[in-house]
């Protein structure tokens, strides 16, 4: 884990034992985690709490899955005690909290750019900027038809064309993602069964499937994972509209992602709802069958 101040410059504080708790989905919400670092020296802490501002967690298992699992601005740092030997520092982030809170834009766009073409000017010309990722290729390609002139937080303006677009717009490691339900992910799909990691039955729900499985960094949003149908617990038939059936192939998009781990506890799962894959099923690259 490092935790850094404005100018970049961090400090690795990995092994300290902290808790961490990570919450994210595919809206507009930012990610949001809560982690908790124990017994930190005096002037660690006090320079943690004047000068954080960016906190990075990588977490996973040794020699296997291991990467990057949250980055984000520190919002809230707050100072406590467990006990009489016992003293915390919980540390509050949201991923992208500045653009979204405080980015603003002030520009004006010519006529004849495209949906595209002014998602990626306005993510260069908002103030506390971010890099922009994945952009949805579907997206309509109508042109302005006369200049028009922006000024506001940036959010509100992606919140707009997101809805005109019928897209989802969020931000995942410190990235602007803009992406439709049609969208075919090109990353590979990630395996789960019990030997991967998964744990228990997965259970259907009214949005797709719920899953646990040990902590692994490879899942994230927007990631595509197959779970086997007999690994799923099945809804209770419904009085009034019967039994739901799981669409798909056994491919599911996730949408919603819990990280949560203790570096001295049991604690070291990934928790996650998905929904089906229909259509195409993407293997790996940009691949398709």
């Amino acid at each position: 884990m490092i935790v850094s101040d404005i100018n970049g410059i961090g400090m690795d504080i990995s092994a300290l034992r902290c808790t961490f708790h990570i919450e994210k989905s595919l809206s507009e919400t930012p990610n949001y985690s809560e982690i908790v670092l124990y017994n930190l020296s005096a002037q660690t802490e006090n320079s943690i709490i004047k000068e954080g501002a960016k906190i990075i967690l990588e977490a996973g298992y040794q020699n296997q899955q291991y990467g990057l699992i949250f980055s984000g601005d520190i919002v809230q740092p707050l100072r406590g005690k467990e006990d009489n030997t016992t003293y915390t520092l919980t540390l509050i982030s949201q991923d992208g909290d500045l653009f979204y809170n405080k980015g603003i834009i002030n520009a004006s766009f010519r006529a004849g750019q495209t949906t595209r073409d002014i998602l990626e000017n306005m993510t260069k010309q908002s103030s506390n900027a971010l890099e922009l990722g994945q952009i949805s290729e579907n997206l309509s390609q109508t042109a302005l038809p006369r200049g028009k002139a922006l000024f506001g937080l940036t959010r509100d303006y992606f919140r707009q064309i997101a809805k005109s677009e019928q897209a989802a717009f969020y931000i995942n490691h410190n990235k602007i993602e803009f992406v439709k339900a049609m969208d075919l992910p090109t990353n590979e799909v990630i395996k789960l069964n019990s030997k991967s990691g998964l744990i228990g039955m997965s259970e259907q729900t009214e949005e797709g499937i719920q899953a646990t499985c040990l902590l692994n960094p490879l899942l994230d949003l927007n990631k595509m994972v197959s779970i086997d149908f007999s690994s799923i617990q099945r809804q209770k038939v419904d009085k009034e509209n019967g039994v739901k059936n799981i669409e798909g192939f056994g491919i599911f998009k996730i949408i919603k992602l819990t990280h949560k781990g203790d570096t001295r506890g049991d604690e070291w799962y990934t928790e996650f709802t998905a929904v089906a894959q229909t259509g195409a099923v993407p293997v790996t690259g940009n691949c398709m069958r």
